[in-house]
């Protein structure tokens, strides 16, 4: 089997660096790139879109049979620049010392770069099972966007036997990582002169009581540390990452929001803030606040959940990866993944792909070229495999 050309992975990878497909743009261009590239092979993509048709997935299938396929999954957006110390344009790929510089790079461009760069041999190769390609969009925004394909796999009846995710993990499988919920909590009091502030509901003042609350209960969750010692941290986590509110110093505040993050492991409490959150809203802000005035409220909700991900040693995904890459090592993360909705979807799933994590959303965000060649060779390695011998 020829190997796939890096050079022409970089050509890919150049292509889909330039296109800003930043969470809160379309990825609308960047796909059309991607259909038609696989229109010069005829290869035919199915496009699945948002509800406003800014955006879409593409699924697409390479080869025929009736054996269970394996599906390459990755996700088109990238996270923002918006105040990251970039040496380089984000957008415009950058050679240097052996790495590729460019948002998305790692996160995940690079890795769809490599599963493109393979299609021609995977088109002359004699396929004994299909080849699926599914890139989805929103995926940094809490892995929004994919769910419709997967309903749209399930409803076709399409037989996977393996997900392959192409997150950064080295090269190296991945079969569990943490669960995820943020919630958005928002609290509205009443302005006025800060000479006056004691008749005012101050909105900041009632978001701290949360946060307090919140602190304690960031503490009590250990409680439900599990005994999987493959994770760092083996315990639900909760982050305050953003907060904002009032205008000036000298008036009372009238609004306040935060987002709040809750991480957990597989095995651990996947719902214990969102059934602790509303109460504690209700009781240490809501009802203090509107019982002074009743213009002023507060109140929570929830805007991003994924579930934690956990496939077996032997799964038929983990199996196929470990193969494909040599490894023999099995590997949990405290990020996230698609990983985790395939799997809860029934498709055997196992996160593998390009670069280090430790890159992602960074500035100056780089891959190594020689993981580039690693996930090169392991297209290579797929494409023979699925022309000979058996899956799983």
């Amino acid at each position: 089997m020829v190997y796939t050309d890096t050079r022409k992975t970089l050509e890919i990878l150049e292509a889909l660096v330039a296109f800003d497909t930043t969470s809160y743009r379309s990825n609308l261009d960047l796909i059309d790139y991607i259909s038609g590239y696989l229109a010069e092979f005829g290869i035919s993509s199915h496009r699945i879109f948002n509800e406003e048709k800014s955006k879409a997935n593409l699924l697409a299938t390479i080869g025929s049979g009736d054996r269970g396929g394996i599906l390459l999954s990755g996700h088109t957006d990238v996270v923002p620049v918006t105040g990251q110390d970039w040496v380089t344009d984000p957008f415009k790929l950058s050679i240097a010392e052996g790495r590729a510089y460019g948002r998305g790079t790692c996160d995940m461009k690079g890795f769809i770069a490599c599963a493109l760069a393979a299609v021609p041999d995977m088109c002359r190769a004699n396929l004994a099972v299909p080849i699926h390609f599914a890139f989805s969009y929103d995926e940094e925004i809490g892995c929004a966007g994919v769910g419709s394909m997967i309903n749209l796999m399930k409803s076709n009846g399409l037989n996977i036997e393996a997900c392959i995710i192409g997150e950064p993990s080295s090269m190296k499988p991945v079969t569990a990582h943490t669960g995820k919920s943020v919630f958005k909590c928002q609290f509205y009091g009443t302005p006025m002169h800060s000479s006056l502030a004691p008749e005012g509901v101050n909105a900041i003042a009632f978001a701290g009581d949360v946060i307090h609350h919140l602190n304690s209960l960031e503490q009590a969750a250990k409680s439900f540390t599990i005994t999987d010692e493959r994770f760092k941290h083996p315990h639900p986590t909760l982050n305050i990452g953003k907060i904002s509110g009032g205008k000036a110093v000298n008036i009372v505040a009238e609004y306040c929001e935060f987002d709040v993050e809750y991480r957990y492991p597989p095995g651990s409490e996947a719902d214990y803030l969102l059934n602790q959150l509303p109460e504690i809203i209700r009781t240490a802000a809501h009802e203090p606040m509107n019982a002074k005035s009743p213009s002023a409220s507060a109140s929570c909700q929830q805007t991003v959940a994924y579930p934690a991900f956990k496939s077996d040693f032997n799964s038929p995904a983990s199996l196929f990866a470990r193969r494909l890459t040599g490894s023999n090592t099995d590997i949990a993360v405290n990020y996230g993944t698609e990983a985790g909705l395939f799997q809860q979807s029934g498709y055997s799933s196992v996160v593998c792909g390009p670069g280090s994590i430790e890159q992602a959303h960074q500035p100056n965000e780089f891959i190594d070229l020689s993981e580039l060649s690693k996930c090169d060779a392991f297209m290579s390695a797929l494409i023979a495999e699925l022309s000979l011998v058996e899956v799983g």
